[in-house]
């Protein structure tokens, strides 16, 4: 399910999936604290946090939802 944002709702998520997430928000929030929002991009993230770019649109699928996920967590 997506939330108004554009994020993925947390419930329904299984254990790795929730582990993909947070591992996603980490890494990003670590690269938009270093580089600023505007020099992060979806394959720095990406990069970082070791995923697909399938899997992190699955997740977020605009920079927007990744970047408001960030400030709320």
């Amino acid at each position: 399910m997506q939330m108004n944002d554009g994020s993925r709702d947390l419930r329904g998520l299984t254990g790795k999936g929730l582990a993909t997430q947070g591992r996603i928000l980490e890494h990003a929030a670590d690269l938009i604290y270093t580089r600023g929002v505007h020099a992060t991009n979806n394959e720095l993230v990406r990069r970082a946090a070791g995923v697909s770019g399938s899997q992190l649109s699955h997740y977020f699928p605009n920079k927007e939802s990744l970047v408001r996920a960030v400030i709320d967590w």
